[in-house]
């Protein structure tokens, strides 16, 4: 059985087409991977100063405002435990802590005044003593740099809070 000159043309052209395509293919690609690829690198203002690699933090400016953010404080604890806190500052800032239960200031030797690191952070651990009662008590963390202060902190638990008046105490269900 012969088969029809139409049939033979229609295959011989699909497989010039695809020889002219996947020649077509190879020749941009090895075009392209000739060329050289610029990336430009993003603008930076020139007021922007960098620090050179491995130097560390850069010296804060004593004219900025001094923040203090607490970043860290264990609650609740019972009377005895030990509690962490840590805080986010100005770089080398003084800072101070002071710890109030029932109005009256905790004189822990862990409550010690501290400078805070090259990234600002600085850190403080003493122990609830057992004397004191249940409740939220103020922890309050100040800090200097140059001749500005700044202010932060927040509140410890001691123990679990007792139960309202008509409500259960103990575990929740």
């Amino acid at each position: 059985m012969a088969v029809p000159k139409s049939v033979i043309q229609a295959t011989v052209s699909i497989v010039v087409l695809l020889l002219v395509l996947v020649g077509g293919a190879i020749g941009y690609i090895w075009y392209t991977g000739q060329q050289e690829v610029e990336i430009a690198e993003p603008a930076v203002p020139q007021t922007t100063k960098r620090a050179p690699a491995g130097s560390g933090p850069i010296a804060p400016d004593p004219n900025n405002p001094v923040g203090v953010s607490l970043q860290m404080l264990t609650s609740p604890v019972d009377p005895g435990s030990n509690v962490s806190l840590t805080a986010k500052t100005t770089p080398t800032a003084d800072c101070e802590i002071k710890v109030e239960y029932d109005k009256v200031p905790s004189t822990d030797s862990g409550l010690v005044p501290k400078k805070a690191d090259e990234y600002g952070i600085v850190s403080w651990t003493w122990t609830v003593e057992e004397s004191v009662p249940r409740g939220e008590w103020p922890v309050r963390v100040s800090c200097k740099f140059g001749e500005k202060w700044g202010v932060g902190g927040g509140d410890l638990v001691v123990g679990v809070p007792e139960a309202a008046d008509g409500e259960e105490g103990g575990a929740t269900q």
